[in-house]
């Protein structure tokens, strides 16, 4: 927008001198040639070459037509715009002596007010392009932190997911460990006294009798034990598709209707965890913004994939914007190897495909997220 004004700026003089030309009755080849070198010096430095030199060769180039004909003294606007666009006030003293140089001993007000004039504005749009590096320079620098800060998400989400896999392995370990050392020795042992009893039975029924008596209180305490490891590792609150359905139960803006089709058994619990986010995502993206009065969440499951679709009857959206909740939504999906839609026409509708397993994932190698 800047280059344009000054280009229109620049041909106010340059048509200007082509009436003063007309005019006066001005003709020959020398009068063409210094216009078009003039012009051609010009184009040259809007187009392709802004550089300090070339306000200095636009000097010249005036300076010289000048000297020649006086009329292209009416140029010298035009190079004291650029001299001051550029900063280069060093440059600028030699323009302005130039013009005194050029307008003798004659002092015309009306050009000397042109001069100002145009230095005036080559000056606030020099103020203004500043700004706008400044406004450039920032957005550069937010556009930079949020994709640092995405990426940094992305990767918090991994490890949250590895934290997640070898919490699991640790606990599947000490349930393993707890077994062996407690509940498999118990057992162990009872066999053990089972045997002996079996060998004196029918020899010695009374000792028999009493290692009967103390394998059978024995494995009531095996029971006892095993009840208490059990009872620590069911969780106390709800998990899988109950953990779900309580997200949705909880839920009192509108009508949500729920469903689940396939063995819930195959979702795996860091699955699980990105579609139950996403589903508290949705909803409360649909208490803000949907007004709807009834959802429809429906989750299938096969062997390879799992899919989470999400519906509302509310106003919908024209063009969706990705924000935080959005971008969330892609980016928990996106970390499991999955890819997410969305729809905002007859309400707002989002899909969510996900593998079940690296061989699943593969259909979906490609596909825009």
């Amino acid at each position: 927008m800047e280059n344009k004004f000054l280009i229109i700026l620049k041909l106010i003089f340059f048509f200007y001198i082509v009436i003063e030309f007309g005019l006066n009755n001005v003709q020959g080849y020398v009068v063409v040639a210094l216009f078009l070198i003039n012009l051609i010096v010009f184009t040259l430095r809007e187009r392709f070459y802004r550089f300090k030199y070339m306000d200095i060769i636009e000097l010249i180039t005036v300076s010289v037509a000048s000297f020649f004909y006086s009329d292209f003294i009416f140029l010298f606007p035009a190079v004291i715009l650029d001299f001051v666009y550029d900063e280069f006030y060093l440059g600028l003293v030699l323009v302005l002596i130039a013009v005194f140089y050029f307008l003798s001993h004659t002092v015309n007000l009306v050009f000397m007010i042109f001069c100002l004039i145009y230095a005036m504005i080559a000056y606030y749009l020099m103020l203004m392009r500043k700004r706008e590096d400044v406004y450039k320079s920032t957005f550069d620098d937010e556009r930079r932190l949020i994709y640092e800060l995405e990426a940094a998400k992305t990767k918090l989400m991994q490890s949250s997911i590895e934290i997640a896999h070898m919490t699991e392995i640790k606990e599947r370990n000490r349930i393993a460990r707890s077994l062996h050392d407690n509940v498999g020795h118990s057992i162990a042992g009872t066999y053990m006294q089972l045997q002996v009893a079996l060998k004196l039975y029918g020899k010695n029924d009374e000792k028999a009798k009493k290692i009967l008596a103390e394998s059978t209180e024995r494995i009531s305490e095996t029971l006892t034990l095993m009840r208490n490891t059990v009872h620590n590792i069911v969780p106390k609150e709800e998990v899988g598709i109950e953990y779900i359905k309580k997200i949705i139960d909880n839920f009192k803006f509108c009508k949500v209707k729920f469903e689940c089709n396939g063995d819930e058994s195959l979702i795996s619990p860091v699955n699980m965890q990105v579609m139950a986010l996403n589903i508290k995502e949705a909803l409360t993206n649909a208490f803000k913004y949907s007004g709807a009065d009834e959802m429809k969440i429906i989750i299938d499951i096969n062997e390879k994939y799992i899919r989470l679709y999400i519906k509302d009857n509310g106003m919908g959206c024209n063009k969706i914007k990705d924000g935080l909740g959005i971008s969330g939504m892609r980016d928990r999906v996106k970390s499991v190897g999955g890819t997410i839609s969305t729809n905002g026409d007859n309400g707002f509708l989002i899909v969510c495909i996900i593998p079940r397993n690296t061989d699943g994932g593969k259909i979906f190698e490609g596909t825009n997220s």
